[in-house]
């Protein structure tokens, strides 16, 4: 199936992703009307903000209560499910939120992340591919590196390498990708390993978040792990992971993805699964 890419509500989807409310701000939308299914979203978003991420689940299933056809809430309880390692419950709500609006690519990213994390490797390939009919080429970045590091982890080498030439070399990505797009630029050979990650560097160049930098780096180094592996060093290969676990970022789907590796490397103690 395949749907038509529409660039307004691409942007509006990334302003609901990205959106940083007070509780204030939610509160108020609340009051106005305690059956908005967006103002519960705006409710979870906020105290999802505060990291009271149970009640930021709640705040997601009373929109739903209030308007089960509003597919917003699910994503959003979905993305909480998923912070609990609670994977099958996250994937039935980013399934729910395709079937209410299949268009929406965030929707088909986010299930075909939860898959892969929940060991569905094969099908959140066909899932990251589906995006790629849904949104402009400057947003491919994310879904180039998740098919090459899914193949890779398939062990299908030749199929990653070649799943780089779904993008051109010259595409400006958004500022919140910044890492996906280094870490294409390094699969494709158009950066040098030993210039990858710069911190200083990085820190003028991301989203002005707290820890970005190091959330854009487990990114980077879980892929410059496929890379190495790739290209036959699994000494360098085993270092990214080493320093992966150093800088862990808890729900970075990088350190999330490298958690098995590290575990299997002897880096984590068994007593110390996540």
């Amino acid at each position: 199936m395949k749907f038509v890419f529409n660039q307004e509500r691409n942007d509006e989807m990334r302003r609901m992703l990205m959106m940083q409310p007070s509780m204030d701000e939610a509160e108020a939308l609340i009051a106005k009307d305690d059956t908005d299914g967006y103002a519960w979203y705006v409710m979870g978003k906020a105290l999802s903000l505060e990291k009271r991420y149970d009640e930021a689940l709640e705040a997601h299933s009373k929109g739903i209560a209030y308007a089960p056809f509003y597919a917003p809430n699910y994503f959003g309880r979905g993305g909480k499910h998923s912070l609990k390692n609670e994977y099958w419950q996250a994937i039935a709500d980013y399934t729910l939120s395709i079937q209410l609006d299949p268009s929406n690519w965030l929707y088909w990213y986010y299930r075909a992340t939860t898959m892969n994390i929940n060991g569905d490797v094969e099908a959140s390939i066909s899932d990251f591919k589906e995006c790629l009919h849904l949104t402009a080429e400057s947003e491919h970045y994310p879904l180039i590196h998740w098919i090459y590091t899914s193949y890779a982890e398939l062990g299908r080498y030749k199929e990653a390498e070649e799943s780089l030439s779904l993008i051109a070399d010259d595409v400006v990505p958004p500022q919140m990708d910044y890492g996906y797009s280094m870490c294409v630029k390094l699969y494709k050979g158009l950066v040098k390993p030993e210039e990858f990650i710069d911190e200083e560097k990085m820190a003028t160049l991301v989203l002005p978040r707290e820890n970005r930098v190091h959330l854009e780096e487990n990114t980077m180094l879980y892929g410059l792990y496929w890379y190495h592996m790739i290209h036959g060093d699994e000494e360098k290969a085993r270092a990214a992971i080493v320093r992966l676990m150093e800088i862990a970022y808890p729900g970075a789907f990088g350190y999330t993805k490298a958690l098995p590796i590290a575990r299997k490397l002897g880096l984590i103690k068994e007593e110390n699964k996540v």
